[in-house]
């Protein structure tokens, strides 16, 4: 039996602002690239862009950020050091916020909040469009 290496990167991000999500989204496409997953790069990097936004409105510090290739696409997560978990709900017409996740939640094959004891991690899994039948169960 061979075992393939999970590829993946981790990067450590101590401060996020509105300037350090171009330098990321890049990563995030020449990582797809090298992984030949370059199709999922466009909802990856729109996803990247709303869970660091997210932690730089809405968190104290900075946070981690992992992406990792899986046999049918890519999975994507985000942890930080605030407890407080993201509600992910359809917004109103006129909402002026809150949009965010819940298009996440509608681009991507599966949104999870996951609490830890100090924080959390936002994720999100990509995959290509398999036949029915034959996308795969696993999970973070």
């Amino acid at each position: 039996m061979v075992i393939s290496p999970v590829r993946q990167n981790h990067m450590v991000l101590p401060e996020i602002s509105p300037d350090s999500m171009e330098p990321v989204r890049e990563i995030v496409r020449i990582l797809l690239r090298m992984w030949r997953k370059s199709d999922l790069s466009f909802v990856a990097e729109l996803g990247v862009t709303e869970l660091l936004t997210n932690v730089w409105k809405h968190t104290p510090g900075g946070c981690e950020l992992l992406i990792r290739e899986t046999p049918d696409g890519v999975l994507v997560g985000v942890t930080d050091f605030d407890d407080a978990l993201p509600a992910v709900k359809q917004p109103t017409e006129d909402a002026e916020c809150g949009r965010g996740l819940f298009l996440l939640a509608e681009l991507t094959e599966e949104l999870h909040t996951q609490p830890l004891l100090t924080g959390k991690q936002v994720w999100f899994r990509l995959g290509h469009n398999l036949p029915d039948g034959e996308k795969g169960e696993g999970h973070c």
